[in-house]
């Protein structure tokens, strides 16, 4: 898979900086997996706000922030405030980028698109662990307060080398993941407010270009 924009991201000044917490008092590796593994299962939608931080592999930086919808099946909505605004949006079937202070948008079929927030389909998609990934570990410290940390390794080939999770350890909501690339680039993504199952509107994940704005096959 190749990523085809990856426009936030972890700032290595930042991750000197953060506290470290040790981590809450936490289950056992084997029922943290198996408590985020059913939490996935059961989970059908997710709105949260995000701060969002990359480094890529050519050491270059950024920091972005908004908010984040996720529904079954493919459907994402993630609306940027800062430091632009812009818009990334999936319906299922097509995915948008639309920027306004660009006048135009960026469109592909869903099923052709690789970009690094499509893992975060992951939060929806993946309930069966043991199999999507080869190997788990147990992390001792978090950068989140009172969360418990894990680190897995997919099983099958791809531009994903490692994925951190930080949880809640009564609820096993995601807190924080964490993405290590294949090519050295990362990416760190910190959830806030976060909302289960509320029952967000298929209308909340469509888009129509607005009159005037150019569409430009392709997100490349």
């Amino acid at each position: 898979m190749k990523a085809i924009c990856r426009t936030s991201g972890f700032i290595a000044v930042l991750a000197l900086l953060a506290p470290v917490h040790a981590a809450a008092q936490c289950v056992g590796l084997g029922r943290l997996v198996d408590g985020v593994e059913g939490r996935l299962e059961s989970m059908r939608d997710l709105s949260a706000d995000f701060v969002q931080f990359q480094e890529d592999d050519l050491n270059q930086t950024s920091r972005e922030e908004g908010h984040l919808y996720l529904k079954r099946p493919r459907m994402m909505r993630w609306a940027y405030d800062s430091p632009e605004e812009k818009l990334f949006v999936s319906d299922g079937d097509w995915v948008y980028l639309y920027a306004p202070a660009d006048r135009q948008v960026h469109r592909d079929r869903a099923s052709d698109t690789f970009d690094d927030r499509i893992p975060l389909m992951f939060l929806l998609g993946r309930s069966d662990l043991e199999r999507e990934f080869t190997g788990f570990l147990s992390v001792a410290e978090t950068r989140v307060e009172g969360t418990c940390g894990m680190r897995m390794f997919p099983a099958r080939e791809s531009d994903i080398e490692e994925i951190g999770l930080e949880v809640e350890p009564d609820t096993f909501d995601i807190r924080r993941m964490v993405f290590r690339f294949v090519d050295g680039s990362f990416q760190e993504l910190i959830l806030g407010e976060v909302r289960t199952d509320s029952g967000l509107d298929d209308e909340l994940f469509e888009f129509s270009p607005p009159p005037g704005v150019r569409v430009v096959e392709g997100l490349n």
